[in-house]
């Protein structure tokens, strides 16, 4: 009856998602290489760079929550931008999707608080 709009899966879409793919892994595993140089020639070693992020644990923890405000006060304004969801399953998969973000940094918070508290960090 009526043709789609949407276009089918070429070759052509494929090699160039997988092109994508691999610049983004190859570009991250050069920032992890370079980010291991840069501590490595600034503390001198893993150990004293572990010290330090123990020592200023509360200092780096006012810098997440930082950004983390910054994140949800953009993150609200892009939602608000956004078309009204009307209530469905585009609307629960959201609302979803925004929950377990708040657990997973949650989940991250918490799990470095109790190293720290531990003192296994």
């Amino acid at each position: 009856m009526g043709e789609t709009a949407e276009s089918p899966v070429t070759a052509r879409k494929v090699a160039v998602w997988l092109l994508a793919s691999l610049g983004m892994i190859v570009l991250l595993s050069i920032l992890a290489v370079l980010l291991g140089t840069v501590i490595m020639q600034f503390f001198g070693s893993v150990e004293r760079w572990r010290q330090w992020r123990v020592e200023n644990y509360w200092i780096l923890l006012a810098w997440r929550l930082g950004l983390y405000t910054v994140l949800i006060m953009l993150w609200l304004q892009l939602k608000t931008r956004l078309p009204k969801l009307a209530l469905g399953p585009a609307r629960n998969r959201l609302i979803r999707i925004e929950v377990m973000a708040v657990l997973l940094v949650l989940l991250l918070e918490l799990s470095k608080a109790a190293l720290q508290w531990t003192g296994a960090a």
